[in-house]
């Protein structure tokens, strides 16, 4: 039976997702929960309890917000670890912020949706957060692309070994923000699958190369296919920019 004398936290996190191979514990290198269980372990000198994930990003991708929730046992200083926990340090966490929630506060609960952000680079400048990409690419068909992506759609063939058993999704913003050497893509949506922004943005650059059909991009969303796309983008130019809170 769990305790009520528990003090329950929701933790705000970002993080450098060229230090970890993703969010969940592995057993070949350091993680993003890692990271923050030894944070919090140092900040109370205790186990942190049921530390779960809102969302579970994959190996090199960044964020600016993820959330998490855990919980402690008496003895406990709140303000005592709040102050340490939110402290800066090189563990390749940043935006650290704990917030005091309610007793049944589940990070799985708290996203009522989530914002990325996919970079491309073609002029060729050295940046680590991008899809370096050296050829001309048709714009237009990407946009065209991008506007079709909006909506209620079967995304089953726009993922990568998973296996969600609803691949029915709704995206309300996929938008294409140019800027002076490349553009970023800005999607927004109630879920995701496994790699699915990946492969969105893959397939609207190979469109936009020539190596890949508009309509047969088109036609897999709508046949809901559960295959045909191509490897997803590289995962450094994806970054999870913030998860909008369920109503409580």
């Amino acid at each position: 039976m769990a305790r009520l004398d528990r003090h329950q936290y929701l933790m705000h996190i970002g993080y450098d997702g060229s230090r970890f191979f993703g969010v969940v514990p592995q057993r070949h290198g350091p993680t993003v929960a890692s990271a923050l269980r030894a944070r919090l372990e140092l900040a109370t000198d205790q186990r942190a309890g049921a530390l779960n994930f809102t969302a579970r990003t994959d190996r090199g991708v960044w964020a600016e917000q993820n959330f998490a929730t855990c919980w402690f046992l008496p003895p406990f200083d709140p303000v005592a670890f709040e102050l340490e926990v939110e402290r800066p340090r090189d563990d390749g966490l940043f935006n650290v912020k704990a917030e005091r929630t309610g007793f049944h506060t589940h990070a799985r609960n708290v996203g009522a949706g989530k914002w990325y952000r996919y970079r491309v680079r073609t002029d060729g400048a050295v940046d680590d957060r991008c899809w370096a990409v050296s050829r001309p690419l048709d714009m237009a068909s990407i946009v065209a692309l991008a506007s079709a992506f909006v909506g209620t759609h079967d995304f089953r063939a726009y993922r990568f070994k998973c296996g969600a058993p609803d691949t029915r999704k709704t995206l309300s913003r996929v938008e294409v923000q140019p800027f002076e050497g490349g553009f970023d893509v800005h999607i927004e949506g109630d879920g995701f699958l496994r790699q699915m922004v990946r492969k969105l943005v893959s397939v609207m650059v190979l469109v936009g190369l020539g190596e890949y059909e508009l309509d047969r991009a088109i036609h897999l969303l709508e046949s809901a296919a559960d295959k045909g796309t191509p490897k997803a983008a590289p995962p450094e130019g994806l970054t999870l920019m913030a998860i909008r809170r369920a109503q409580t």
